[in-house]
C-alpha cells in the first residue's frame, strides 16, 4: 500500500508542478489563477487519497484489515485520475482547436484575414492562449499515465479472516 501511497502523491506534486508553470507562463491580463486553482483541486483530492490509503495501511499493520479509509483511498485513486484525463481533455479540445484557427489565419498569407483575426477580441484572446493548450494537454498525458499506473499498481486489499471463536462467540 505504500507505494501505491507514494504514486499518488508523486502524481499530485506533478499536478501542482504544471499548475505552477502554467500560472507563471500565463500572459497578463489572462486568467492565470485557474491555471494553478484547478490542478491545486485535483492535487489535494489525491493527497486525500493517500493520507486515506495511509490510514488503512496503519488499521491493517494493527490486525484490523484496511478498513473504509484504506479501500476507498486506494479505489478513489484509481477513479479520479481518469476523470481527471477525461475532464482536462474536454477543456483542451475546444481551447486547441481555437488556438489553431487563430494561428492557421494568420499564417494564411491573406492579409484581409489576419487583419480580422488581430482585431476579433476572440481571435487575439485565442493565439494568448498558447501556454493553456500546452498545460491542459500535458495535464492529460500525466492524468492518463497516472490512471493507467495506479490501475496497475494497485494492493491488492485483504479482508482480515475472523476466527471461528469470534463468530460462534466461544
Amino acid at each position: 500500500m505504500l507505494k501505491a501511497a507514494i504514486n499518488m502523491l508523486v502524481y499530485a506534486a506533478a499536478l501542482l508542478v504544471i499548475g505552477v508553470v502554467a500560472y507563471l507562463a500565463a500572459p497578463t491580463g489572462a486568467s492565470a489563477a485557474t491555471a494553478l486553482i484547478v490542478p491545486g483541486v485535483a492535487a489535494a483530492l489525491m493527497i486525500a487519497c493517500a493520507v486515506m490509503t495511509i490510514m488503512g495501511m496503519a488499521s491493517t499493520a494493527k490486525g484490523k484489515g484496511p478498513g473504509k479509509p484504506g479501500t476507498l483511498g486506494v479505489n478513489l485513486a484509481v477513479l479520479l485520475p481518469l476523470l481527471f484525463t477525461l475532464a482536462f481533455a474536454f477543456r483542451a479540445l475546444p481551447t486547441t482547436t481555437a488556438y489553431l484557427n487563430a494561428k492557421g489565419a494568420l499564417s494564411s498569407g491573406n492579409v484581409i484575414e489576419q487583419a480580422e483575426t488581430l482585431a476579433d477580441d476572440k481571435g487575439r484572446k485565442a493565439l494568448q492562449k498558447d501556454y493553456l493548450v500546452v498545460a491542459l494537454w500535458s495535464l492529460t498525458a500525466l492524468s492518463a499515465f497516472a490512471f493507467t499506473t495506479m490501475l496497475t499498481t494497485r494492493p491488492k486489499l485483504e479482508k482480515v479472516k475472523q476466527s471461528s471463536e469470534a463468530t460462534t462467540g466461544g
